[in-house]
């Protein structure tokens, strides 16, 4: 993933191979390809000053192995960026305060007594790194968050296995409070020691990150059950995937103990986007009052509106995905009495893999599928000695490479879905790079400016 950056624009940080550009016409998407492709030509045409290495129009002119860039409007897909989310990073993103890979985090130790009396203690503030060198973060950024937690809670346990086979070993030697040299005068168990002693840099460095984590999701795990973050997921996966709602959304929007202000207002624009048939205007009355009586700000509403009136993508894809409930197995572990986590009253929601908008729309033209989602995108080749404005490509094998690139934000759900598809894509990359990359709360911020204009 990568985030463009306003900072140091004359530096160039990349150098690559002349992309494919494709692009959907009438948005802001196709206003940049085609300054885009433009900016191309002009380089290629100059040897002295180009971007790409060894890559001017004598070179590499009919290469097979040229990626594919495409460029995507935030409006093709509104829904997402307000989605409740149930993965590790994703979560993190949406309920902490995370950036640029860093974590911050406010932790209070209960009350400290003074001569007034006992009163809360201050809240210390911590920064974790989330980086790829976390080998926990790698394996579970992506995965759903009860999986999360049991690992967490795994890791915690083989290292205290570790960590009593050490002390085990050293009481079988009568090395009990003796020198450590004494262990190299002993003939027997030498060498199970030895090991073990020589792991205890990996052994502090595996209990590092456990407590790492054991932060981090325990404010995870706070939010979820503060806001019922659970409820709100499963709820507006079945509004997306329109599947039968098994309760009123008046009833949760009306909940006082079912999330925040800005929660109810997620949920009820997720409803507002993927609905085909708007609600009656006696309806919406009664939506709009029983927000407000929960202390929402209606103007992203009133954005929304305004959106499905005037353009072109006022209805929802059609599908979205589908989410199920596993049998409680997987979280009695966590459960038990010796466990960092809670998680009774926490619904243990597993991901079904779909395809959002924007990986639909990458894997039809990456694979060069004929769907209206994409027959229509527009299509540049800056090695071209004339521009093309025909949707027509001329290159009709599969790319194995490409670059999906979403102008006016993106978000962890949409870059979480892209790694998931390209996993059963063997031998093909993609990369997801956005304007910028907001959470819920920064793009609801949006959305009301929006509408106050």
């Amino acid at each position: 993933m990568f985030v463009l950056c306003n900072q140091n624009k004359e530096l160039v940080s990349y150098r690559g191979a002349v992309p494919i550009i494709r692009c959907s016409r009438g948005t802001a998407a196709e206003m940049v390809a085609v300054k885009l492709d433009k900016k191309l030509r002009e380089n290629l045409r100059d040897a002295r000053n180009s971007l790409f290495t060894g890559d001017t129009l004598g070179a590499g002119q009919f290469s097979f192995q040229r990626p594919l860039l495409v460029l995507v409007d935030r409006n093709i897909d509104l829904a997402t960026p307000l989605h409740h989310t149930w993965t590790y990073q994703a979560l993190v993103h949406d309920v902490l305060d995370f950036h640029l890979n860093r974590v911050n985090l406010e932790e209070s130790s209960g009350v400290e007594n003074s001569p007034a009396g006992a009163r809360p203690k201050r809240k210390n503030k911590k920064s974790y790194d989330l980086t790829p060198v976390d080998k926990f973060w790698q394996k579970h950024k992506g995965s759903p968050f009860p999986e999360v937690a049991e690992s967490v809670q795994q890791e915690l346990e083989s290292y205290r296995a570790q960590e009593d086979e050490v002390k085990r070993l050293k009481s079988i030697m009568g090395l009990e409070g003796e020198d450590e040299g004494a262990i190299s005068m002993l003939s027997d168990n030498t060498a199970k020691l030895t090991s073990a002693v020589s792991s205890l840099p990996e052994l502090l460095e595996k209990k590092r990150l456990i407590d790492l984590h054991t932060n981090v999701a325990t404010a995870v795990l706070e939010h979820i059950k503060a806001r019922k973050l659970d409820v709100y997921f499963e709820y507006e996966e079945k509004i997306m995937s329109k599947t039968t709602l098994d309760k009123s959304l008046l009833d949760i929007i009306s909940d006082p103990d079912a999330g925040t202000p800005e929660d109810k207002m997620r949920l009820f624009l997720i409803y507002y986007i993927s609905t085909q048939q708007a609600p009656s205007e006696a309806d919406l009355e009664q939506y709009k009052k029983a927000l407000t009586d929960a202390g929402c700000n209606l103007n992203p509403l009133q954005y929304i509106k305004q959106w499905k009136a005037f353009t072109k993508m006022a209805s929802a894809p059609a599908s979205y995905g589908s989410t199920t409930t596993k049998p409680m197995g997987l979280l009695s572990r966590v459960m038990n009495t010796g466990s960092q986590f809670v998680m009774e009253g926490v619904k243990n929601l597993v991901l079904k893999q779909q395809n959002l908008p924007v990986t639909r729309i990458l894997d039809n033209l990456m694979e060069m599928k004929s769907n209206p989602e994409t027959d229509d995108y527009r299509y540049f080749d800056p090695k071209m000695l004339r521009g093309n404005d025909s949707s027509v490509p001329r290159n009709k094998n599969p790319f194995q490479e490409a670059i999906v690139f979403v102008v006016g934000g993106g978000n962890y759900i949409e870059y979480q879905n892209l790694v998931d598809y390209i996993k059963g894509k063997q031998g093909k990359h993609i990369l997801y790079g956005c304007s910028e990359l907001f959470n819920a709360t920064q793009f609801i911020k949006q959305l009301s400016q929006l509408g106050q204009k």
